[in-house]
């Protein structure tokens, strides 16, 4: 059985687009396995904590310290950590704020990457993230429609660069919605999903 994490980081509850958009992915992924078990996280009706003083030197803190699971500021990351290992695939939904994720997700973010537990250095010094077979789908909203040839994409090339750099993933499929905002504007998320991968 495969399983699958679904996070949702918009404020718009069941009208968000890309919660929505995320949930077409997960149809077609339903579609092609025959057990799959699904969870949802929603991180504006549960946000992550803020970075404190106290949280940021604990993540530096080295895992095979003694009681190094019982830090109680590392708690919620602990948990982001956990639910990633056990979670074969990954489909993270997210409007675009001013060409980046949501604030939610950035904090969720903050919460996942920690060295020693999702990336550690190699002889060179590089990055090297440590944990791998996972896939990722993004599902992404956009009011605007994001113009040809604009480099660099500030919100998918972030997230494909924090999870391939920090966590060690690489298998990172994209899908948008574009023109939200624009008048008259109907979704058609079957049509969105329809060469999937």
């Amino acid at each position: 059985m495969k399983t699958i994490l679904h996070l949702t980081s918009s404020a718009r509850g069941e009208q968000s687009y890309s919660t929505n958009l995320g949930l077409a992915i997960i149809k077609r992924l339903e579609e092609q396995e025959q057990e799959i078990t699904v969870e949802t996280w929603d991180l504006v009706q549960h946000p992550p904590p803020l970075y404190t003083p106290e949280m940021i030197q604990s993540f530096y803190i080295a895992p095979d310290q003694p009681a190094y699971d019982s830090i109680p500021t590392l708690a919620y990351a602990n948990r982001v950590v956990d639910k990633i290992k056990q979670t074969d695939i990954l489909v993270i939904s997210t409007p675009t704020y001013n060409f980046t994720v949501s604030a939610h997700l950035k904090a969720w973010l903050d919460q996942l990457v920690r060295v020693g537990v999702t990336y550690t250095y190699d002889e060179e010094g590089n990055r090297v993230g440590l944990i791998t077979q996972k896939k990722v789908y993004l599902a992404i909203a956009s009011g605007g429609i994001q113009p040809t040839g604009i480099v660099p994409d500030y919100l998918a090339d972030y997230l494909k660069a924090v999870l391939k750099i920090y966590v060690g993933i690489t298998a990172v499929v994209t899908y948008r919605i574009e023109g939200t905002a624009f008048p008259n504007f109907t979704p058609d998320y079957t049509a969105l999903v329809e060469n999937f991968q």
